[in-house]
C-alpha cells in the first residue's frame, strides 16, 4: 500500500510511546491538478496532499469489501485518503490494531473509525439484528448525529444493517425499541447510554460487540464523563474475551487522555499523530480583538457595537459567526437582543436546553448557511464542523484556557482565514491577562453606542430573573479569580440586572436555590420560599455530565 510521506517522530508524554506523525507534504513536482480529487470527508474541510493512498488501494489486499469500496469511489466520489485516513486505515484493516490517534477536528477521522468498524462487521459475517456491533461514544448529541449521517451514507447499498441513537433529548422508549429490535450500529452520548445499559435486556444487545470508540476522547473527559466510562465499560464484554477493537480519536492529548485510553485500549495500544511538528494552532494564526468594557452591565452593547464593525468589514453576504455566551440564559437573552437589533442578519440560538427537534433543525440551518449568527454555549464548541464561519466572538470569559481555544477552533477552518472577539468586564480581566497571557491580543475600544437599544430590547423581556440567576450561579464559580466575596458576587449580580437586564428590581430567588448555590445569608439577595413540590418525570439531557458546571 502506498503510505503518506512521514515527518520525524516527536516524543509522546507516554510511557515511551512514540508517536507516528504522518501529515504529508505535497511533492514538488506534482502539478496541481484541476480539479482535484475529492477526499473522504463530507464536507471537504482541508486540501489533502495528493500523494496519499487511494481508496481503491484498499481493494488490492483485500481489506475492503467490493461494495463499500463502490460506495466510497462512486457514490461519495472520494479518491485520496485524507491524512488521517492514511495513517489509519491499514493498520486497523489489516492488523485491527487499538489505536489513539490525534487528529484536529473536521480532517476526516469519522471516515476513519467507521470504515475499519463497518468491515469487521461484514468480515464476520454478521447477520443484521444481531446485536451491536460498533459503539461510538460522542461527547454531543449533535456530533452523535453527524457520525450517524456519515455512518447512513457508507452503508447507502447495504441498507439492511440498522443505524440507532442514544442520545439525550429523544425519547427513551423509542430508543431502547430499536436496540431492542436489531442494531448494528449504536452511536451514544454517555449519559443517555448509561441509563440504556441499566436494563439487562439492552445489556445483552452488546455480546456480540466487535468495535469501541471514543471521538473527541478529550471533550468527554473535559465534560466529566469519567465515571460514566469506567461504568459503561463495566457493563459490556471483557475486552480480553471478546477481541474486540478499540479507538480513540482526540484533537489533543493531556495527561487525562491516559487514563482514558488504559480503560478502552489494549496495553500494546499504537498513538498516530496527523498533527505536523510545528504546525500552528488556531490561537496562534488567528488575528485576535480584545474588547473590555467597564461594567458587565456594558458588554451586550459591546457586542452589538463589535457585530456591526465586523458585518461592515466582512460584507452581510459572507459574514457568518458563532457568539459564545457563559450559559443557555445568556444564550438567550443576547440571542434576543441581537434578533431584535436592525441590520445584524438571521440570529439563532443553541444549547442543550433546546429541544432535540429544534437543535437539530438550528444545527443543520447554520451548517448549509451562506451567512448569518449563531448564539451557542459551549454544546457547539468541539467536534461540530460548520464551513466558513468568518468570526467567532466569546462575550464573557469561559470555564478554562481550553474552552476559549476550542471555541476559537470554529473559525479559519479548511486553510480559510477568520477571525476572533474577545469581549468581557474589567472584573474578568485576570482571564485576557494571565489565563491567556501567551496570545497577542489587539485592543480593540468598545462601541457601546447601541447601550440605550439595548436596555429598551431588555427592559421588555421575561426572562430577566432566569438570566440574574444564572449569571450568579456561573460567576460564583470565577468570584475567587476576581478576587470577590459572596458579597461582592451579590452586589455585582443586582447590578447587572438593574442596569444590564432592566429589571425593575432585583429579581428574587427560592430559599433552597439560594442554599445550593452556597449564598444563604448573603445580604443583597430577594429570597421567597419555595413553590409547592411538583413530581417531575426524569427528562433527557445530554446525561448525568453533560454540562456538568458550565451552565449549558
Amino acid at each position: 500500500m502506498q503510505e503518506a510521506k512521514r515527518q520525524p517522530a516527536r516524543r509522546h508524554p507516554y510511557k515511551g510511546k512514540r508517536p507516528i506523525n504522518t501529515a504529508a507534504a505535497p511533492s514538488r513536482n506534482a502539478a496541481p491538478p484541476a480539479p482535484p480529487p475529492r477526499v473522504a470527508t463530507p464536507p471537504l474541510t482541508e486540501q489533502v496532499p495528493l500523494d496519499t493512498p487511494r481508496f481503491a488501494d484498499l481493494a488490492k489486499e483485500n481489506l475492503i469489501h467490493p461494495i463499500m469500496l463502490q460506495t466510497i469511489t462512486q457514490d461519495l466520489k472520494f479518491d485520496h485518503m485524507m491524512p488521517v485516513q492514511a495513517a489509519t486505515l491499514h493498520d486497523l484493516l489489516a492488523k485491527r490494531i487499538d489505536v489513539l490517534a490525534q487528529a484536529k477536528t473536521g480532517t476526516g477521522k469519522t471516515i476513519a473509525f467507521l470504515l475499519p468498524a463497518i468491515q469487521t462487521l461484514l468480515n464476520k459475517n454478521r447477520k443484521p439484528g444481531s446485536g451491536v456491533s460498533l459503539l461510538v461514544i460522542s461527547p454531543t448529541r449533535e456530533l452523535a448525529m453527524q457520525i450517524a449521517k456519515e455512518a447512513t451514507a457508507l452503508l447507502k447499498r447495504m441498507p439492511q444493517y440498522q443505524i440507532s441513537f442514544a442520545i439525550g433529548g429523544t425519547n427513551k422508549t423509542t430508543e431502547e425499541k430499536k436496540i431492542l429490535a436489531g442494531c448494528d450500529i449504536l452511536i451514544a452520548t454517555p449519559g443517555r447510554l448509561l441509563d440504556h445499559l441499566s436494563d439487562e435486556r439492552v445489556r445483552g444487545c452488546f455480546r456480540n460487540l466487535d468495535t469501541l470508540v471514543l471521538d473527541e476522547a478529550d471533550r468527554l473527559l473535559d465534560m466529566g464523563f469519567m465515571n460514566d466510562l469506567k461504568k459503561i465499560v463495566a457493563y459490556l464484554p471483557d475486552k480480553a474475551k471478546s477481541n474486540r477493537q478499540g479507538m480513540l480519536f482526540s484533537a489533543t492529548i493531556a495527561p487525562h487522555v491516559e487514563k482514558v485510553a488504559h480503560l478502552v485500549l489494549s496495553k500494546d495500544y499504537k498513538f498516530i499523530s496527523t498533527i505536523p511538528k510545528g504546525d500552528l494552532n488556531t490561537h496562534e494564526r488567528v488575528p485576535q480583538h480584545l474588547i473590555v468594557v467597564p461594567t458587565f452591565s456594558d458588554v451586550a452593547a459591546a457586542l452589538v457595537g463589535s457585530l456591526r464593525s465586523e458585518i461592515a468589514l466582512e460584507g452581510p453576504a459572507t459574514f457568518k459567526a458563532i457568539i459564545f455566551a457563559p450559559t443557555a440564559a445568556l444564550a438567550d437573552f443576547y440571542g434576543e437582543v441581537l434578533s431584535a437589533m436592525p441590520g445584524l442578519g438571521n440570529v439563532s440560538v443553541l444549547h442543550s436546553r433546546v429541544s432535540q427537534g429544534k437543535r437539530t433543525s438550528v444545527t443543520n440551518a447554520f451548517r448549509e448557511a451562506k451567512h448569518g449568527t449563531l448564539v451557542a454555549t459551549d454544546v457547539v464548541a468541539r467536534g461540530m464542523d460548520f464551513p466558513s464561519v468568518t468570526n467567532v466572538f466569546q462575550v464573557g470569559i469561559p470555564m478554562d484556557k481550553e474552552s476559549y481555544i476550542h471555541r476559537l477552533g470554529r473559525t479559519a477552518r479548511a486553510g480559510r482565514e477568520g477571525r476572533g472577539t474577545f469581549i468581557h468586564a474589567a472584573d474578568e480581566t485576570f482571564f485576557s491577562k494571565y489565563t491567556l497571557k501567551e496570545i497577542a491580543f489587539e485592543k480593540t475600544e468598545a462601541d457601546v453606542s447601541a447601550k440605550n437599544e439595548v436596555r429598551a430590547i431588555a427592559s421588555r423581556m421575561e426572562s430577566q430573573a432566569k438570566t440574574y440567576q444564572a449569571w450568579l450561579g456561573y460567576y460564583k464559580g470565577h468570584a475567587k479569580s476576581m478576587g470577590w466575596d459572596t458579597a461582592r458576587l451579590v452586589h455585582e449580580g443586582n447590578r447587572f440586572a438593574l442596569d444590564g437586564l432592566c429589571a425593575p428590581e432585583v429579581p428574587a430567588i427560592n430559599k433552597s436555590t439560594v442554599g445550593k448555590m452556597g449564598l444563604k445569608g448573603v445580604p443583597g439577595l430577594t429570597v421567597r420560599p419555595d413553590p409547592p413540590r411538583e413530581h417531575k418525570a426524569r427528562g433527557g439531557g445530554e446525561g448525568r455530565a453533560g454540562g456538568r458546571g458550565r451552565g449549558y
